[in-house]
């Protein structure tokens, strides 16, 4: 039952990570922001299921990642439940829809969702310390999981610099640059997950 609710989580992950990455391209930002909601629930699905194989000796490791999997959605809902509802339906004042607004670079929501993706980063890397692989597969995606880990300072410093800057249309490319790599980076994660968990 774990590994069928792992594979679950594992296909749901791949595909929503594709979505998000095709919302960027064909500029459709609503749908980036539904599936973002969907592949972090499946995210942390998929680090429980990971989890349950882990030997006794990792499981504060294994523990870590679900705590940090669960921090990583509880922000990344409110940043896209908010798109999705106050912004889209402009339900509050300009001033303050410009503070919630995700597309307004270095704005509240653009800089939690970067926050979120850090504690994201924290999870996968404290996932892939508990794993013990025992495929070739296997290797790859501890590797990845904790490679993603990399990204956790970035995400939590770069905010702070105002890199992101409003009204910068570099910042702007550069924005969707960063969360494209992300989706290429991500994607073979999901894929490896798939092949985890169908053994």
């Amino acid at each position: 039952m774990n590994k069928k609710l792992g594979l679950i989580s594992s296909i749901v992950l791949t595909v929503t990570v594709i979505l998000f990455a095709l919302g960027m391209i064909i500029g459709k930002s609503y749908l980036s922001y539904f599936v973002c909601i969907i592949l972090s629930w499946s995210y942390i699905l998929l680090t429980c299921s990971l989890a349950t194989e882990v030997i006794s000796e990792k499981k504060a490791f294994a523990f870590g990642g679900i705590a940090f999997s669960c921090l990583y959605g509880v922000i990344i809902n409110i940043v896209y439940y908010t798109q999705l509802t106050t912004v889209a339906s402009k339900t509050a004042s300009e001033e303050i829809l410009n503070v919630l607004s995700y597309e307004s670079l270095g704005s509240l929501m653009f800089n939690l969702n970067i926050f979120g993706y850090g504690l994201m980063a924290i999870s996968t890397f404290l996932i892939g310390m508990a794993i013990t692989p025992i495929t070739r597969n296997d290797r790859w995606l501890k590797n990845l999981l904790m490679v993603h880990g990399i990204f956790a300072p970035s995400c939590v410093i770069i905010p702070m610099l105002n890199v992101f800057k409003s009204n910068s249309s570099d910042s702007d490319i550069m924005g969707i640059a960063v969360l494209l790599v992300w989706c290429i980076y991500f994607t073979p994660v999901g894929i490896l997950s798939i092949y985890h968990n169908k053994h």
